[in-house]
């Protein structure tokens, strides 16, 4: 399996958490609910992947690359600040005209998507050791 592969499928595995938690948070609370998902979901994007690198099974790819902690930091600080930039300069009417059940699959995609772009990010920029 290449390592961009290893990658997203570890992605999609983690993102049980930084996903479901967050959108469910949203669901079930009033109010306050988006910023309890936002916040939810910065706190976690940016734990899971860290709990899941200090492991020493954390390689990716068949060399089984590891991301430093402080790299995976850095590249998941530019994702975050580049997806706020796009969505502060871009006209989103559309996305606001979805059905909630709309805006919660695109949310859900971008927030899979900037995990996974944050350690392919990291892994491009960081030197990386095997395990």
């Amino acid at each position: 399996m290449s390592t961009i592969q290893d990658v997203v499928q570890r992605t999609m595995y983690m993102s049980i958490f930084f996903i479901l938690i967050p959108l469910g948070a949203y669901t079930i609370h009033t109010g306050m609910s988006a910023m309890v998902a936002g916040v939810s979901y910065g706190v976690l994007s940016l734990f899971i992947p860290i709990f899941y690198l200090c492991s020493s099974e954390s390689g990716f790819g068949p060399k089984a690359r590891r991301i430093p902690i402080c790299v995976y930091v850095l590249a998941w600080a530019l994702v975050q600040g580049g997806t706020f930039l796009v969505f502060n300069n871009l006209d989103l009417s559309w996305l606001w005209n979805l059905s909630t059940i709309g805006r919660d699959v695109v949310f859900a995609i971008i927030m899979y998507c900037q995990v996974t772009l944050s350690l392919v990010l990291a892994l491009a920029g960081g030197k990386n050791t095997e395990v």
